[in-house]
């Protein structure tokens, strides 16, 4: 069951989508708290946790969209509910979970729902990874010694003494677990084929990091992992797949 917030300035607004919630037969959802403003509804927020805040955008005071400004990367699912369409693009801006135009599409509705429902269940996935990745991350794992050309000479070293590479130029950067970064005259492409398969992963288009590093991933708007140096690397979603299955792979061996 998927419990939601409702923050609405209009309380016929918000008792019409309480009834139109209970007659959801896909999906079960369970209001934890509504609010008529958004002070109170971050409040009731903090206080419940919700997997989804059904939003109004246009509200007295603060805009819906100043949400933002108390939860920069929310953990719960925002659905925006609005009767003015000049808001979307706002809306789209912030890469939000849903936008509903009022009055609410039934079919709309059920179909946010789905996703909500299927994005729960992947991080539930996520997180029993996220406890496997604490396990292993210990720096002691075997690598191997490999020779990789720099700016002035060669870099003779174990792949278990690196953290990650990200692009530079035509050329790549290695970031040493001692944070010293050393010039390399490879690219990121020609790394992955060379470096072992069990233990890096390209995770966007100018990052390749040494999984054993990894502290944990973050599945939010802004999609990330935390290396166990405390540096955020983004996961973009066409690497996400690959990231994921390699990660998968390691846990099994």
């Amino acid at each position: 069951m998927l419990t939601a917030v409702i923050i609405d300035d209009e309380v016929t607004a918000i008792e019409l989508l309480v009834e139109i919630l209970k007659l959801r037969k896909l999906h079960k959802v369970k209001i934890v708290g509504t609010a008529l403003n958004l002070d109170d509804g971050i409040d009731i927020i903090r206080k419940t946790k919700p997997d989804i805040v059904f939003l109004d955008i246009n509200m007295p005071r603060k805009n819906g969209l100043e949400i933002y400004n108390t939860f920069k990367t929310p953990d719960f699912k925002i659905i925006f509910c609005t009767g003015y369409s000049s808001f979307a693009i706002d809306v789209i801006k912030k890469e939000v979970f849903g936008y509903l135009m009022k009055p609410i599409d039934f079919e709309e509705l059920d179909k946010v729902l789905q996703k909500a429902n299927n994005a729960l269940l992947e991080e539930q996935k996520l997180l029993q990874l996220e406890d496997k990745f604490n396990i292993l991350s210990n720096p002691v794992f075997s690598g191997m010694y490999i020779l990789l050309e720099t700016e002035y000479g060669f870099l003779n070293t174990n792949t278990r003494n690196i953290e990650y590479f990200y692009a530079k130029d035509s050329g790549s950067i290695a970031v040493m677990h001692s944070q010293n970064e050393v010039f390399l005259k490879i690219s990121l492409k020609e790394l992955v084929n060379i470096l072992p398969e069990n233990q890096f992963s390209m995770i966007n288009r100018s990052s390749l990091v040494n999984i054993n590093y990894i502290s944990k991933y973050v599945h939010s708007i802004e999609n990330y992992i935390l290396m166990e140096s405390g540096i955020k690397i983004p996961v973009s979603i066409k690497f996400y797949a690959d990231f994921k299955k390699e990660i998968k792979q390691k846990l099994i061996m």
